[in-house]
């Protein structure tokens, strides 16, 4: 390793050379040189060795032996630098090395911890990061309240101080117990640099143990959550095994999710597909289930929730102070009135569409929360509600259609066949010459028979198409209405017609389907109760909705439309299908006028 020539002992030696050189103190400025570099190679073997031990605190002990033997001390000690019970500020050794016959400062607990008030001079000086040198020959006042300090025995000390980051966390002491030998800047900078690379590694193995810290504790903050999540989601899935109510379970997930996270409220909210729109299922607040404070739903299009949430959204947490606009409508302000800081926000995601949502709402910041596994796990669970009952409902309305086909078929090839026998008897009958005279009663009658056959015919055949399970799905709305018309027109009776082509209305199958069955529940009813001569279906584009409407010219009604709600099941029929589809059921109807049977219907938003 190369010296400087700016090195204060090369600089002495040349001056000495230049005047009357002195043996005794070139010898002794040789002897400062040579263990500087032997300090300074010492120190980079300790280094190396520091880097590669697998445990620095087990090391650090042959490392104090090479820089000891290096430097020709005879103990060499660190002390960290502590907190006492008090709060007082300590320095402990915490590992040592000491020559053979030299007493080991740590064998003395009186001096193996020092308090740094006892020597405040001394300390004010490392902890302003100047090392210090402590000779026994120097007067009582430069050396007074550092007795405990010096160790056992000590004649010369070189105390380094350690800092690592700017902080100061101890010392290094170099102690000569056999001579008094002073020690020079040079030699003193490469103590420095010794006790650098000490307090280097210390400071490495602390940040090492720090992390192992933080992972230990990290796995076991895992495991208890964990163990926290298998209760819960095991709880959850008997009581999913016997809960047969999608709402009574969704808010025990909901109460249970709010008790886990400590949150003050939170809602469930689902998608309705048969309304259009998205519906709160369970609502909490401060432990307790209720009605929300606000609107229960929202449209699936049209509304800001239904714009920003209809597609796959992560999990997102949402702060109360930074949202500009809310959205669902009251729901900002009920967070603002109730004091909340921010709301976790996650989907329930089925296949490639959104569920629903749940809603955790806190009165702290808690963005966290919504990385939490136990909360996947309880979303998960919800979704699974979801979808289960998604398909214990399509499995019943499946098996509702089933049974509806066979009454279908069975009236066809039961009833419609039987008045279809009896118009081609009659028609026989007809033949007979006694039945050919014109205002013969006989004929009369035959006539009023061939007509309640014609009728029971066309009213066979409309229930068969009433119960139909395909009809819209197979052909299209237009064209099951267009057939309606055509099959309810009873030839000298009733005409029965069809305006809207080129009708493509973009609703579902299932919506269709309940407006073609509204129009055959409005055309029977005018057939059977207002004796029309026309009967008009029609179906018109507006703007924003869809129209459909039946109207008559028959006798109208006699009395207001909920007195024949409450004597038949038609009219409820009707209006229950239009509200199961987000529609607006409508009836006109004035004696001897006519009635007119609308359903006002939302169309469905193009995707973007």
């Amino acid at each position: 390793m190369s010296v400087s020539v700016a090195d204060p002992a090369f600089a002495r030696l040349e001056s000495l050379a230049e005047s009357s050189p002195c043996t005794e103190e070139l010898s002794q400025i040789n002897e400062s040189l040579r263990r500087r570099e032997a300090l300074l190679v010492t120190s980079a073997k300790a280094s190396r060795m520091l880097l590669e031990a697998p445990d620095v605190r087990s090391a650090i002990p042959e490392v104090l032996r090479l820089i000891g033997d290096a430097a020709h001390v005879d103990r060499v000690n660190v002390m960290m630098a502590r907190r006492g019970p008090q709060g007082e500020p300590l320095l402990v050794v915490v590992s040592e090395w000491a020559a053979d016959g030299v007493p080991p400062r740590s064998d003395d607990p009186t001096v193996c911890t020092c308090d740094e008030r006892e020597f405040s001079a001394v300390s004010a000086e490392l902890r302003a990061g100047r090392s210090v040198c402590l000779n026994k020959s120097d007067s009582p006042v430069t050396c007074s309240g550092v007795a405990g300090f010096e160790g056992i025995g000590t004649k010369t000390k070189a105390i380094v101080p350690i800092f690592v980051a700017g902080e100061f966390i101890g010392v290094v002491g170099f102690d000569n117990t056999r001579q008094l030998r002073a020690i020079d800047s040079a030699e003193l900078a490469a103590l420095e640099n010794a006790a650098g690379v000490i307090g280097a590694a210390l400071h490495r193995q602390r940040l090492i143990d720090d992390m192992r810290r933080e992972r230990e504790h990290a796995a076991e903050e895992r495991v208890a959550e964990l163990a926290k999540a298998n209760a819960v989601i095991r709880g959850n899935l008997e009581r999913l095994a016997s809960e047969p109510d999608l709402h009574s379970f969704l808010k025990h997930v909901l109460l249970e999710a709010t008790r886990q996270f400590g949150a003050a409220s939170g809602a469930v909210v689902v998608s309705k597909d048969s309304l259009q729109e998205w519906r709160i299922a369970a609502h909490v607040r401060d432990g307790h289930a209720e009605e929300p404070p606000y609107p229960i739903s929202v449209p699936m299009n049209g509304s800001s929730f239904g714009d920003r949430f209809t597609q796959p959204t992560e999990p997102m947490y949402l702060d109360v102070e930074s949202q500009a606009e809310e959205f669902w409508p009251g729901m900002l302000a009920f967070n603002r009135q109730e004091g909340y800081a921010g709301s976790v926000v996650y989907p329930l995601v089925f296949g490639s569409r959104n569920v629903g949502f749940l809603i955790l709402r806190f009165r702290r910041n808690a963005d966290e929360v919504q990385r939490s596994e136990l909360l996947v796990a309880l979303a998960q669970q919800a979704t699974l509600a979801v979808q289960l009952t998604r398909l214990a409902y399509q499995a019943k309305e499946a098996a509702v259609l089933v049974e509806r086909a066979r009454i279908g078929q069975e009236i066809h090839d039961g009833l419609a066949q039987a008045f279809t026998g009896i118009l081609m008897q009659l028609g026989a009958v007809e033949e007979f010459p006694s039945c050919k005279k014109k205002n013969s009663g006989l004929a009369l009658t035959l006539t009023r028979i061939r007509d309640l056959a014609r009728e029971g015919l066309a009213e066979a055949r409309r229930s068969v198409m009433a119960l139909r399970l395909d009809q819209t799905r197979r052909a299209g709305l237009e064209l099951a209405l267009r057939q309606l018309a055509e099959r309810s027109t009873v030839p000298g009776g009733v005409t029965c017609s069809f305006e809207g082509g080129g009708v493509t209305t973009g609703l579902k199958p299932e919506h269709e389907h309940e407006l073609l069955r509204i129009a055959q529940e409005a055309v029977s009813n005018a057939v059977r109760h207002a004796r029309p001569n026309q009967i008009r279906i029609t179906m018109a584009d507006e703007a924003a909705h869809w129209v459909l409407s039946v109207e008559d010219d028959g006798r109208g009604m006699e009395q207001r439309p909920e007195y024949y709600a409450r004597e038949g099941f038609g009219l409820t029929s009707m209006r229950q299908r239009a509200s199961a589809i987000g529609g607006e059921w409508q009836i006109e109807s004035q004696r001897g006028a006519g009635t007119r049977v609308s359903v006002r219907l939302p169309k469905r938003k193009a995707a973007a």
